[in-house]
């Protein structure tokens, strides 16, 4: 298997093992047991590992080893600000760009997210979403705001295991099929309006810890 290939593996490992909180938040952790806990090679993990600390998902001390990034909820809140943005940015391009086979494509994910609904299988409910989140980035032609909202989902994610996880399953995923259907309909509208709706279930928890 050629290295870069290798090393995308790496990071798609790595970036579960963190959303789900099987890397601990503010945690520091050696190459060693990285590579124990994920099971790659120390080449593909250290590449892996320099494009996370690129995206502020970890900080690599020198001589110490790798910290992952901690649940701040200052920071929390500017994510979604941020994302908030991009996102509708992203999913208005998507309503009106996205070709019949993409449509298609988008719509397959209905049915993979009510499995995950029906199992109640958070983790692979996080899978089929970040999936998504691809296939709608790809159909909305802008690579540079696709590019910088990803790790932004990344942390929202594990936000979202963090503090509502299979109790909110049902209610994230519904939402997310509501604008899987809109996207489908080319209606931007309603599109916009369900990612607000998607943003503000994370918001509202921010706002409940930090009291605002």
């Amino acid at each position: 298997m050629p290295e870069n290939n290798l090393s995308a593996k790496a990071y798609k490992i790595l970036e579960e093992l963190l959303v789900t909180l099987k890397l601990e938040p503010g945690k520091v952790y050696s190459e060693k047991e990285l590579m124990e806990l994920s099971g790659i090679s120390r080449t593909p993990l250290r590449e892996a590992l320099l494009k996370l600390s690129n995206e502020s998902l970890i900080n690599i001390i020198p001589r110490r080893g790798i910290q992952i990034s901690d649940i701040n909820m200052t920071n929390q809140l500017a994510i979604l600000e941020t994302r908030r943005v991009l996102d509708r940015l992203l999913i208005s391009r998507a309503t009106k760009y996205a070709t019949p086979l993409e449509k298609s494509n988008i719509l397959e994910f209905k049915k993979y997210m009510q499995i995950a609904i029906d199992d109640k299988d958070v983790n692979e409910y996080l899978r089929v979403d970040k999936l998504l989140d691809q296939t709608i980035f790809d159909a909305a032609r802008n690579s540079y705001a696709a590019n910088a909202t990803a790790p932004l989902h990344i942390r929202s994610r594990r936000f979202w295991y963090y503090f509502k996880g299979v109790d909110d399953l049902e209610f994230s995923a519904k939402n997310h099929m509501k604008l899987i259907d809109a996207i489908i309909d080319s209606n931007e509208e309603e599109a916009l309006s369900l990612s607000d709706v998607i943003i503000n279930n994370l918001v509202d928890v921010v706002k409940k810890y930090i009291n605002i």
